[in-house]
């Protein structure tokens, strides 16, 4: 067009001029008339064809401009179908995350798909995995008569001919036509109550483990169903199955934690209730240990009064015996009558022998009254320099006399270069000396071993016998307060509280040590027992037990010996002369026990 516009006003004002100048008969008008007349047909001819030539290529314009405004619409529909897509996908996206309740989830997908796609109706059911059946549908679209078949609808997945079930095996978008003439007649059935002859469907997927169906149809519209709708609607079915799956977990953790705050709900209210009664029982236990406290030193002191005087005058008398009594007798009637001589030496044993028991059971009263002590945080620690090989010299020298009476033999191993360490020397002399006097007891013939070497940061201090051993069941007991190897029994075992063990054990552990026993039945026993070298903790004058703590065992400065029964004193009047060196050897042993004790030694108690 831009050219043709000059050209014909060029030929057109030609024209005019030509015309003007042949009507004024110009110089040689006739002859430019005669040319022109001559090359006018030519020129309308040539003119003519420019015109057919340009109507062409404007018809060849026109079907190019109809055949793009055709392309134009047509990928203005696919991109409005593209659009309804992602707005579908979009709003399926924000319904399935606002919300973890499994029905509301669903209902609001199925209201989104049918609102921006080209289904008039559709339904979801899902699967039943401990069941194996397709359940709980829910539709959109459909009639409340229809939609209470659904709700109630169930499909086991294991019939091969089932039109849903073939769905739920599927791993794709499927579309079903013919239904409604189907062979297997719960086809027929669905097609029926659905009024439909063909559906779209896919199965929900997420994680590679299918969880529902889901189906469309056209049944208001009467529109045939798109198979190029199946890619979508699997995209569609993948995101409600993975807010399925997301919803499904949701509700088991919820069921979990709700499970859960019950159970410690429970817990706690035991709890509490164990705590109260906890609480109870400790005021009862502080109530009684208190009581208990009172009683042991009230009844301690009574007993320790009269027993006081009794080994007093008991040793009084057995003095006057000797210095006055004895004396008086005349050597001629004693020559003369054995009986008399034997009276007297039985008098003597005898007497001792009550000085024996008195003396024990007052050790025995002591350790009560310790226990007393420590329960009410009174019992007091000397803290100083302590030479171990000196300190078993001690406890050795201490308990002689035990080795004097029995066969036994004492053989003592102390490393020459042990450091020395800091502690209360009285007190582990005690230990040591417990540790012996048990060894002693449960040992009727072999070696008792005291040996002390250096181990790493401690020295080890142990006492090995070759007695009859501790059985395993026994080995917790003997560290308890008043227990003792072997139970309640009538046995002939040797005597004691059952304290020294315990004793030992609060000692060496107030001092940051261990003790521990190694036994093997039958063969003997080795107690063993660590203290830090070095300087510990400061250890305080006066250590505060309360009586919720485990209670320390009294250390009580006695040497127990062998003391004769009731039935030997009973018996000595049948004895032939000189039995009485046994009574004293015991009066000896005993008397050295007491007078290491007066010296700072502590007492051994038995372990039975």
């Amino acid at each position: 067009m831009g050219t043709r516009v000059p050209t014909i006003v060029l030929g057109v004002g030609g024209s005019v001029v030509l015309l003007v100048y042949l009507l004024f008969r110009g110089p040689y008008s006739e002859q430019i008339a005669l040319v022109t007349a001559t090359l006018l047909p030519a020129g309308l001819i040539l003119y003519g064809g420019d015109a057919r030539r340009r109507a062409i290529a404007l018809r060849q314009q026109q079907a190019v401009t109809e055949r793009t405004l055709r392309e134009t619409e047509t990928a203005n529909a696919s991109l409005q179908g593209r659009l309804a897509e992602l707005s579908t996908l979009n709003e399926l996206g924000v319904a399935v995350s606002s919300t973890l309740d499994l029905d509301e989830l669903i209902d609001r997908s199925l209201v989104t798909i049918v609102k921006h796609l080209r289904f008039d109706r559709a339904l979801v059911l899902l699967l039943d995995e401990a069941r194996g059946v397709l359940t709980n549908g829910h539709t959109v679209g459909a009639s409340p008569e229809l939609e209470t078949m659904i709700t109630s609808l169930e499909t086991p997945i294991d019939t091969e001919e089932s039109l849903l079930a073939t769905l739920a095996r599927a791993d794709s978008p499927m579309l079903f036509e013919g239904v409604d003439e189907d062979p297997f007649e719960p086809n027929r059935q669905l097609a029926l109550s659905l009024g439909v002859t063909s559906f779209l469907g896919t199965p929900l997927i997420s994680k590679g483990r299918t969880v529902g169906i889901l189906a469309v149809d056209n049944r208001i519209s009467g529109r045939e169903m798109d198979p190029r709708d199946g890619p979508l609607l699997f995209t569609l079915a993948g995101v409600i199955a993975g807010a399925l799956d997301n919803a499904r977990l949701y509700a088991e953790v919820e069921a979990q934690k709700a499970e859960l705050e019950r159970r410690v709900a429970q817990r706690t209210a035991a709890l509490a209730g164990a705590i109260e009664e906890a609480q109870e029982a400790r005021a009862v236990a502080e109530a009684a240990s208190e009581a208990k406290g009172h009683f042991l030193s009230n009844v301690s002191h009574e007993l320790r009064t009269p027993l006081t005087s009794v080994i007093g005058f008991t040793k009084l008398v057995r003095k006057r015996l000797v210095e006055v009594v004895f004396p008086l007798v005349p050597p001629a009637a004693v020559a003369s009558d054995p009986r008399v001589e034997r009276a007297m030496r039985q008098i003597g044993d005898n007497l001792s022998i009550m000085v024996d028991e008195g003396e024990r059971l007052t050790a025995l009263i002591n350790d009560v009254l310790d226990l007393a002590k420590i329960e009410a945080g009174k019992l007091e620690w000397k803290s100083g320099p302590v030479d171990v090989g000196e300190l078993i010299s001690r406890a050795t020298s201490a308990t002689a006399a035990l080795f004097i009476q029995s066969s036994l033999r004492l053989e003592i191993d102390v490393d020459p270069d042990l450091p020395v360490i800091q502690g209360d020397r009285d007190r582990l002399i005690q230990v040591v000396i417990n540790l012996v006097s048990n060894a002693v007891k449960f040992t009727q013939q072999g070696t008792i071993t005291v040996a002390a070497r250096p181990d790493g940061e401690m020295v080890a201090v142990s006492v090995a016998d070759t007695g009859m051993g501790i059985a395993a069941e026994d080995r917790d007991r003997i560290w308890e307060q008043f227990g003792q190897a072997g139970g309640d029994t009538l046995t002939d075992k040797p005597r004691g509280t059952g304290l020294g063990l315990p004793i030992c054990r609060q000692i060496v552990e107030h001092h940051g040590g261990r003790i521990w026993l190694d036994s093997e039945l039958g063969l003997g026993s080795t107690f063993t027992f660590t203290l830090p070298i070095g300087t510990p903790e400061p250890i305080a004058t006066s250590v505060a037990t309360s009586v919720a703590t485990p209670i320390v065992t009294p250390i009580v400065p006695l040497i127990a010996t062998p003391a004769p029964s009731a039935a030997l004193a009973m018996s000595a009047t049948t004895e032939p002369a000189g039995s009485g060196a046994a009574g004293a050897a015991g009066a000896a042993g005993a008397s050295a026990g007491a007078s290491a004790g007066a010296a700072g030694a502590a007492s051994a108690t038995p372990v039975d």
